[in-house]
């Protein structure tokens, strides 16, 4: 018998306001279900449904066959965060398993065995993942449940994550928007838009092609629905005043309730868009150097005062106007370091940063925090200094309708807060732009939307990012590798590149 779980109609509210609305699936052993959706849709609630973490409201989790599930939650779980890493293992797969678990760990970056008296509290994010991640494949169960998997981890070990993955056999629900590891994986894709889902068949490019589809269905429905309520505004005066002396009463009250009724329901929700977002931003080029030298790194070194050796030794780069840089190397290896040195954050040891005259940029910081009160629009103003209309433009390129503009950014969705960092540091229209990690947590909207900004914007970019499938689409016209203390400009393919850190 094949192992199987199935959800009936599950429903699921947060303060009466309704997020799952009838979700029904199922997956066997066999297959491997990505779970997709926009920020703030509902995947993680699902996911901790599956698994028992949460009781949803109304519907049925079925198992069919004795099924063992193990659940990779997002973050760390905080309540093992004061036991060791071999205190952790023990607790999670006893000492039968051990060997298996620093096998896998070895094989995705980190060497647990020689750090194995370390408490858990101590390690870095992607160190963590690792260890929760090599855990739950150790123990072999029949299900993996995997939220984000690729969270904290960078690109080599995302790349051996799919290989891990790829070769386990079990099956395996996992929320993901890296598009490496969908596609790689996926068997189906099941999207949640608006508390449904939609499952289909296949890999990404079968899921783009269905939604399409959809889409086109609902926009199709949505225009023959402003249509009918035209028609109605139109016919329900002379309704009205047939109604007033006495007759066809029946008929405007018919009319007047499905008015009412498709009124609402387009105040609640807009046309459907497609996948493909349409980003141009009117860069300022006043203070561009059309080719000419931005930032010159000469001579830098950096070491902290603690620390056995260097972070990175005698770098020598520059960056010019139209260049876009990808920064790559493993998690540790001084990217966001040198990010503090280049922006004279933290000084360098020896050497010198020097930026042209009148060069400006704009710093991306996944983590910056608005003012939870403020509504979005006053955020864009006041940060870049611009009036009304100048601010409302540059959130409707970030996908925001004038409902979203005006509510308070403690309302917004993840995936909306991530759009508003990005408006701000577009909008400055900075000489360059340095993106640190910006892919991280970002649903696919708002993925399409940064690649668009990141290949129209006439600013030159530097950025850093674990996304494969980003990367590429980025089109560098260089890399800087860092590797073993050295930070140096590369012109080979990823690919190459990715052989030379693992």
């Amino acid at each position: 018998m094949i192992k199987t779980i199935s959800l009936k109609n599950i429903e699921f509210a947060i303060r009466e306001k309704p997020i799952l609305k009838g979700i029904s699936f199922k997956c066997t052993e066999t297959e491997r279900l990505c779970i997709f959706g926009e920020n703030g849709a509902g995947k993680s609630t699902l996911l901790k449904i599956l698994c028992g973490i949460v009781e949803q409201d109304a519907g049925l989790v079925e198992k069919q066959g004795h099924i063992r599930i193990e659940y990779v939650p997002q973050e760390f779980d905080q309540t093992f965060k004061d036991l060791t890493i071999g205190e952790y293992i023990k607790k999670k797969t006893g000492d039968v398993l051990l060997r298996k678990v620093f096998n896998f760990a070895r094989d995705l970056g980190f060497d647990i065995e020689k750090h194995v008296d370390k408490s858990c509290v101590s390690l870095s994010g992607g160190q963590q993942k690792i260890l929760v991640i090599s855990t739950t494949l150790a123990l072999s169960p029949d299900f993996i449940l995997l939220d984000e998997p690729e969270n904290h981890l960078d690109i080599v070990s995302r790349i051996e994550l799919i290989r891990l993955l790829k070769e386990f056999k079990g099956g395996i629900i996992f929320i993901s928007h890296d598009r490496l590891l969908i596609d790689a994986l996926a068997t189906k894709i099941g999207e949640i838009v608006a508390g449904k889902m939609y499952i289909s068949e296949g890999d990404y490019d079968d899921y783009i092609e269905r939604k399409m589809e959809r889409i086109g269905g609902l926009q199709r429905a949505y225009d023959a629905e402003t249509k009918r309520i035209k028609q109605l505004s139109s016919s329900i005066v002379i309704l009205q005043q047939k109604a007033l002396r006495g007759k066809e009463i029946s008929a405007y009250r018919r009319a007047k309730e499905e008015l009412d009724e498709l009124k609402k329901a387009h105040k609640e929700t807009s046309r459907p868009a497609d996948k493909s977002t349409k980003v141009k931003f009117t860069t300022n080029t006043q203070g561009m150097h059309s080719g000419k030298i931005l930032c010159k790194i000469a001579s830098a070194t950096f070491k902290y005062d603690d620390a056995k050796s260097r972070t990175f030794d005698n770098v020598n780069l520059d960056i010019r106007s139209g260049d876009k840089i990808a920064f790559i190397g493993r998690n540790g290896s001084g990217k966001s370091t040198f990010f503090k040195c280049l922006t004279k954050e933290m000084p360098l040891t020896e050497g010198e940063v020097s930026w042209g005259m009148n060069t400006s940029w704009a710093y991306f910081d996944q983590h910056a925090q608005f003012d939870p009160d403020a509504k979005a629009i006053d955020v864009v103003c006041k940060k870049l200094n611009m009036i009304d209309e100048e601010a409302r433009t540059i959130l409707g390129m970030m996908r925001f309708d004038s409902t979203r503009m005006m509510q308070d950014t403690k309302s917004l969705s993840g995936g909306e807060r991530m759009r508003l960092r990005f408006a701000i540091v577009f909008g400055l229209k900075p000489d360059l732009i340095i993106l640190d990690e910006p892919t991280n947590h970002i649903d696919e909207v708002t993925w399409e939307i940064l690649l668009h900004a990141c290949s129209t914007t006439k600013s030159s970019v530097l950025l850093v990012s674990h996304d494969y499938e980003f990367i590429e689409a980025f089109k560098p016209t260089v890399f800087w590798l860092i590797n073993n203390q050295k930070i140096e400009p590369r012109h080979k393919d990823l690919n190459t590149l990715l052989e030379e850190i693992k």
